[in-house]
């Protein structure tokens, strides 16, 4: 298999995934990545600006001591190795952070992981992973293609029971066995494409992570980072429920809830103009806004506690020099400004305040990373994020890496085009009304000339300008006419039966192959369905190639 192809997109804005296998997509291009994260570090550490009264440069110094040593530990802990090691990443010189939900994804997804190895290895800096736990679960399953070239099919192959809609941190394992056997249901599913899934030699750390803990999450990210070790893919990692905890964090929380009103009004004007320059007539894309009850305005936070359905909204409100947090009309935590860290340290063991989307990145971006690499979707956000950053902070926002990859299955596929089958279409409806232009027959030729002679007589009883007498009488010529040219359209298809019969034939087979080839060159199958060898070259794309590209 061929070594994939590293494309760059470009200036504009309009992300778009590779459409081909083995295509990067990468804005700006690898090699810059470096020097774009040693100018972030500098410009950062430079800004004159405060969150809390605290320098940035103190803080994002207090953010990566805490999470790289929280990280740490976190790594060894699920991999069951001291693998890493605290001592010498915290001063390590840049910082390459990316991140995503647990579950086992696509290609382009996992790209980012591989990306982040290889720069932190060239820059002999750190490459951190966030997992993303406080999303909600959508399925307990993953999409699966079966049946035959032919006829491909997709199946929904379950790694656990269907459990209600919450966050990943809260997901256990309930159903052991049918755990145990998620890859070997899934190689049998695929049996007739002749893969062997990377998924038979990852899902064994799965399992042996699930007789040590419940947690899904642990579960699924045990596999995927015992496989990347493997493979020389070196990130820490750390769940997002863990940064949400740490000192840093809520002093960073603290800042917008003592300029909730302000953060509130930049926040809605900046979603507001990103939907009227860009089309959007949803209010709810690309994030809702944020609502007003009152004088309690809300933020981008989750709330939730342990046995709850549902995360809640979190609304901020100051009542003279108290602070309160509320959800779902409860008044989560009421501070003065004086105490109101330690009640934010205390609301964390009492319950799970987290960050949506945007509060994610802007606290990853500025307060951590050197350099964040964004997927498509992420990027998009961020397009908001920039706009807050340099309003709300004041600050120019600093620059960050969009990647992501596409992988085919390595499946022929047919070698059809929607252009294709509207051609036949085309071609079939023509048959409908002009069948004569494709009939040499003797009768054929009579019908014809019939219709011929049926066409000149309409272009000649035209009704325009005429009396209405005149117009009412050849209104009833022209529908006699109008009904025996249908007839002799009709008469002249018959005649071309064959003809239709095998253009209909024609454009079932086309448009079946159009089916196939839209499950076959899908590229959001989990990049575990792909064989090890094919994972393989991406990673060493970039990981090892990002990793020896000489820098700026």
């Amino acid at each position: 298999m061929s070594r994939p192809e590293l494309t760059t997109s470009l200036k504009n804005h309009r992300y778009r995934a590779p459409n081909e296998h083995g295509q990067v997509l990468a804005i700006p291009e690898m090699d810059t990545a470096v020097e774009e994260a040693r100018h972030n570090s500098e410009c950062l550490s430079a800004e004159n600006v405060e969150i809390d009264s605290i320098p940035l440069h103190e803080l994002r110094q207090q953010a990566r001591r805490e999470i790289i040593t929280k990280a740490v530990e976190w790594t060894n802990k699920i991999t069951g190795q001291a693998i890493a090691c605290a001592e010498c990443s915290h001063h390590a010189s840049l910082l390459f952070v990316t991140g995503h939900q647990p579950q086992l994804a696509h290609a382009g997804v996992w790209a980012k992981n591989f990306a982040a190895s290889g720069l932190a290895t060239r820059s002999q800096g750190v490459s951190l992973n966030i997992v993303v736990d406080n999303d909600t679960v959508g399925t307990q399953s993953i999409r699966v293609p079966t049946g035959t070239r032919e006829s491909p099919s997709l199946v929904d192959v379950s790694f656990d029971t269907t459990q209600p809609q919450q966050p990943w941190e809260e997901l256990s394992i309930t159903d052991r066995e049918l755990f145990e056997s998620f890859a070997a249901r899934v190689s049998k599913e695929m049996v007739n494409w002749g893969i062997d899934p990377l998924l038979n030699q990852m899902w064994p750390g799965a399992v042996q992570a699930s007789r040590r803990t419940p947690s899904t999450v642990e579960c699924l990210s045990a596999c995927r980072i015992q496989q990347e070790r493997r493979w020389g893919v070196n990130n820490l990692e750390l769940p997002l429920s863990e940064i949400c905890q740490t000192e840093s964090f809520l002093i960073f929380v603290k800042h917008l809830l003592l300029h909730a009103e302000q953060f509130h009004t930049s926040y809605n004007l900046i979603v507001e103009s990103y939907r009227n320059e860009n089309g959007i007539r949803n209010d709810r894309h690309p994030v809702p806004n944020l609502h007003r009850i009152d004088d309690a305005f809300e933020l981008p936070f989750w709330f939730w506690r342990k046995g709850d359905s549902e995360r809640g909204q979190v609304f901020v409100r100051r009542a003279n020099d108290r602070v309160e947090l509320i959800c779902r009309g409860e008044v989560i935590l009421v501070a003065t400004e004086n105490e109101l860290l330690n009640e934010l340290q205390a609301l964390q063991e009492n319950g799970k305040l987290r960050t949506r989307a945007l509060t994610t990145t802007l606290f990853s971006r500025l307060c951590l990373a050197d350099l964040f690499i964004h997927g498509i979707g992420g990027a998009k956000y961020d397009e908001m994020a920039d706009r807050l950053i340099a309003e709300f902070f004041g600050i120019e926002p600093p620059h960050f890496l969009v990647l992501s990859a596409t992988m085919h299955l390595p499946i022929e596929k047919f070698d059809i085009r929607e252009e294709d089958v509207r051609k036949l279409k085309n071609k079939l409806r023509e048959f409908e009304y002009n069948a004569d232009r494709y009939l040499k027959t003797p009768s054929a030729s009579a019908l014809k000339i019939r219709k011929d002679e049926l066409i000149q007589q309409h272009w000649a009883s035209q009704t325009t300008g005429l009396p209405k007498r005149k117009r009412v009488q050849r209104r009833v010529e022209n529908r006699l006419r109008h009904l025996e040219l249908k007839r002799l359209n009709q008469s002249l298809c018959d005649l071309a039966a064959e003809q239709v019969q095998q253009l209909q034939s024609d454009v079932a087979v086309a448009e079946s192959k159009l089916s196939a080839n839209s499950i076959l060159k899908s590229r959001e199958f989990p990049a575990v369905l792909f064989s090890e060898q094919a994972v393989h070259i991406l990673v060493d794309q970039l990981s090892v190639t990002a990793a020896s590209v000489s820098s700026c």
